[in-house]
């Protein structure tokens, strides 16, 4: 979404009313279009974002631990003795 060329839009919309002194039927029609299109833009952005962290989630609640080797369980079995961080398993 281009908030400049939005803003621009505006800009000129709302030049066109002052000059005017009202407005007119083409200047709404002109303005329920742009405010429509910012909305569905907006929308289809933020529907996109949001597969983009419902992805992350999925990927996140996905369990990819692999068994340990016998070094590893050895570690493992130190660590959990000593109460020295997992780092040192891995």
């Amino acid at each position: 979404m281009d908030l400049k060329n939005i803003q621009n839009q505006l800009k000129e919309l709302r030049e066109r009313i002052k000059d005017q002194g009202r407005i007119s039927d083409s200047d709404e029609k002109e303005l329920k279009a742009l405010i429509r299109q910012t909305l569905e833009n907006a929308n289809d952005e933020l529907e996109g974002i949001q597969d983009r962290l419902q992805t992350l989630v999925n990927q996140h609640k996905a369990n990819d631990n692999y068994k340990l080797s016998a070094e590893q369980k050895a570690r493992l079995d130190l660590v959990e003795k000593t109460g020295t961080g997992s780092i040192a398993v891995h």
